[in-house]
């Protein structure tokens, strides 16, 4: 495995970064004519150097930080074009000065410089706390070079992240980073990524100087690629000033829920109930089960409130007022959910968390949660419920929060981790009953069962479609099949599976050779694409949550022909018992029945077992290509 050597000395003095072959403004003709990167060929764009430098502002004594960035970018092709757009994520209460930003080209081979305009710039407002300025560069050309540079003010004495790999190479990397004496930081590298540097810590100044950085690449099913990117990440641990008393930022997990719960936004509103106190009044009464009393709340809430698509543990405006207007964020919702059912006599208590976005926290920090959910304690289990989706159910939770574990943060004060893993398989089942015709036409019908997130997924998609459209998008590209008489069930009964029901005609999975026909097993249903096609792989599979898929293809032969040749069944399953795939082919008379099952039995597989997963699809794809082999008689 290839490691990127990073060193980073911390001293009381600043030492100085030389970046006299990158000063603003002096792109080189050498540069402009690079055709690609020579050490990564295959790069679309490159950057040829970034700089940051963040010292504090002592003048207003409030420990401001100002932040340089510098960034040059070669652009090779039309691919790398979307480098040419950027974005500076900032608070609202920060400030961008200085922003320049000049594309180079070079004509007749003289370098042409235009810089971007005040027109080329927009700052937008993502939610009431945070805006992007953005910003995009003009006469983007192929081979042409990008430059930009600007200071922001941050109001803020924590270190953001320091990331050190792109989507893209980079050439050269120099970080410096002067700390006040009153603040003490403990770095952390991102254990996560394939490419882990070596450093050293002391004192009071970061400094990095690196060269060569490889392209951080995307690969299909992966959590979020920015968890495995090589990073330096800061814990903020203590301020200890001059003259005063010394405040202490870093600790355990538990001081970080103790800290979070007594927060206004979060502990207090736990503790409101008038606002709500009739209206489940009416709701409930004593006859009812825990169980029902929970349903009913859980359908209550998500009827009630409808989720503004803002992420935080906090609610900042009060749940209060999110009930009035009917609309709130995560944890207006849910924490309104966990007040309820505590109103109710349940032992119910927030699950903070972080969605896959967000990644996994890595060290004690009340930033590394982002999302909240409501856990339900009953006996040894803890039943995961989240209102903002209409879909969701008991321990059916959106996709992007399936991401490791959460935190339980109970009414007497404790807390605990809580898995937030799917424990048992959900499943798709369809039943094929296939007549084929004189004319070698297959007429039939489909029934097919949903369960669990399998359900959850095709409810969320048939949000704003028709059922029939939605079936058409799934059997989209495979093969000339007319669909009729289609039937769904259960799509608003989130407790029960979706069931679907429809008649079809299809003629193609058959082929005519002289006095013979090939028919392909699975019909429609045939995979014939390997979705794990690279040699190796880099980063660990995130199916999401544990599957199991089954097909069953009945076939009815005509008369006049006989089975020749059928495939041959086998099973294989993967180490560990992460996964497996059947396939059987049996016949009775003029019955042709082919049935096969793949399962994925874990959410997240480690790439060490990429090969063997690897091997797993090229089987199904290799049994899916056989054929049944008729002649006539």
């Amino acid at each position: 495995m290839r490691k990127i050597l990073i060193i980073i000395m911390m001293q009381f003095g600043v030492a100085s970064i030389s970046a006299q072959d990158f000063k603003f403004g002096e792109v080189s003709k050498e540069e402009l004519l690079e055709k690609f990167n020579p050490v990564d060929p295959s790069a679309k764009a490159t950057v040829l150097y970034r700089r940051e430098h963040t010292s504090y502002d002592l003048s207003s004594n409030s420990f401001n930080q100002v932040r340089e960035v510098q960034e040059r970018i070669k652009i090779y092709s039309k691919e790398g074009f979307d480098w040419a757009t950027k974005r500076i994520v900032y608070l609202s209460n920060s400030n961008i000065r200085g922003l320049k930003g000049v594309t180079y080209n070079l004509i007749d081979g003289e370098i042409n410089k235009t810089k971007i305009g005040k027109e080329g710039v927009f700052i937008e407002k993502m939610n009431k706390y945070v805006r992007n300025k953005k910003f995009t560069f003009p006469k983007v050309k192929e081979g042409c070079v990008i430059e930009y540079k600007y200071n922001i003010d941050l109001l803020y004495a924590g270190l953001d992240d320091v990331n050190f790999q792109y989507g893209i190479p980079v050439k050269r990397f120099d970080l410096q980073i002067v700390i006040p004496e009153f603040f003490k930081f403990r770095t952390f590298l991102n254990p996560r990524s394939n490419y882990i540097p070596n450093y050293t810590y002391k004192n009071n100044v970061v400094i990095a100087n690196l060269t060569n950085i490889p392209a951080l690449k995307n690969e299909e099913f992966i959590d979020n690629l920015n968890n495995y990117r090589a990073k330096l990440l800061f814990e903020y641990k203590y301020f200890y000033p001059a003259y005063g008393v010394t405040k202490v930022f870093s600790s355990d997990w538990n001081s970080v829920i103790k800290r979070i719960n007594n927060n206004k936004y979060f502990g207090e509103e736990l503790a409101k109930y008038n606002y709500f106190k009739k209206d489940v009044d009416d709701i409930l009464n004593s006859s009812m089960s825990q169980n029902y009393k929970i349903k009913l709340l859980f359908e209550f809430v998500k009827s009630k409130m409808t989720w503004d698509e803002s992420y935080s543990i906090y609610a900042y405006d009060g749940i209060k007022n999110s009930y009035k207007k009917g609309t709130g964020g995560v944890a207006d919702i849910n924490l309104m959910l966990v007040a309820m059912l505590r109103y109710a006599k349940i032992n119910a208590n927030p699950v903070l968390l972080s969605t896959k976005e967000n990644g996994i926290p890595l060290f004690p920090t009340r930033r590394g949660f982002n999302y909240v959910v409501c856990g339900v304690e009953i006996k040894d289990k803890v039943l995961l419920l989240d209102a903002t989706n209409e879909f969701t159910m008991t321990n059916i939770l959106p996709l992007n929060v399936l991401n490791w574990q959460g935190r339980i943060i109970r009414e007497n004060g404790t807390s605990a981790w809580v898995d937030l893993q799917p424990e048992k398989n959900s499943k798709n089942t369809t039943l094929v009953y296939a007549v084929l015709s004189n004319d070698l036409v297959f007429e039939g019908k489909v029934n097919n069962q949903k369960t669990d997130y399998y359900a959850y997924e095709y409810r969320n998609e048939s949000v704003g479609l028709k059922s029939l459209d939605l079936i058409k998008k799934t059997y989209k590209n495979k093969g000339d099949i007319e669909i009729s008489n289609l039937i769904t069930k259960n799509d608003k009964e989130l407790n029960k599976a979706i069931l679907s029901s429809f008649d079809f005609t299809y003629e193609e999975g058959i082929e005519e050779i002289g006095s013979e026909v090939y028919i392909s097993p699975m019909l429609f249903l045939s995979e014939n694409k390997n979705i794990f096609n690279n040699e190796t792989r880099e980063y660990p599979i995130d199916f999401n949550f544990p599957k199991t898929k089954t097909n069953i293809v009945n076939i009815s032969i005509p008369e006049g022909y006989k089975i020749k040749s059928l495939p041959e069944s086998v099973k294989m399953v993967m180490p560990d018992d992460l996964g497996e795939y059947s396939f059987k082919v049996k016949s009775n008379g003029n019955i042709v029945q082919v049935s096969e099952e793949f399962s994925i039995n874990s959410p997240i597989i480690s790439s060490v077992y990429y090969v063997d997963l690897k091997e797993l699809y090229t089987k199904l794809i290799e049994k899916n290509s056989e054929k049944i082999v008729l002649e006539k008689i």
